[in-house]
């Protein structure tokens, strides 16, 4: 088992890229039986077919399962949650905690969001060096954000 995407990412994207969320569904059934962190955070992303408080507190609680058994991308989702308030109550330093977590087990996306936490010192103590090396390391690993955030910055323009 392991706590980054494996196959079963690619291929749910690709039967939901082609609108066959029943499809999705079946796909997952057999690891959702078994536990499996990452169904259970993919299954949190399926739509639920209607627009009520009840999906929307089912899909967050699917999402707190799979961030609960180590899953770093729901950990990482977890963190943008908390951010906004979607979902949750907003709580930047929880956020922060969370995207710290999942920076560390090399997820750009949250190497770059622990970087903005760090440099702007939202949830954290602001400390612009290592705010600059996550998001380095964040751009390095595929995140545009972090390579747009990295030129902005060397162009003196606030960040």
């Amino acid at each position: 088992m392991t706590n980054m995407p494996t196959q079963l990412t690619a291929d749910f994207d690709e039967v939901l890229d082609r609108g066959d969320i029943a499809a999705a569904r079946r796909l997952l059934a057999p690891p959702l039986a078994r536990g499996c962190a990452e169904a259970l955070f993919l299954s949190s992303s399926i739509p639920a077919g209607e627009d009520d408080a009840h999906a929307e507190a089912e899909s967050f609680a699917t999402l707190t399962q799979a961030a609960e058994k180590g899953y770093i991308p729901a950990i990482y989702s977890m963190g943008l949650c908390l951010l906004t308030g979607d979902g949750v109550e907003q709580d930047v330093t929880r956020a922060a905690a969370h995207f710290e977590r999942a920076s560390e087990a090399g997820y750009p996306s949250a190497m770059y969001e622990f970087g903005l936490a760090l440099f702007h010192g939202k949830g954290v103590a602001r400390d612009v060096p290592r705010a600059v090396y996550l998001i380095r390391a964040s751009a390095q690993g595929g995140n545009e954000y972090a390579r747009e955030f990295l030129l902005a910055y060397s162009l003196g323009v606030d960040a």
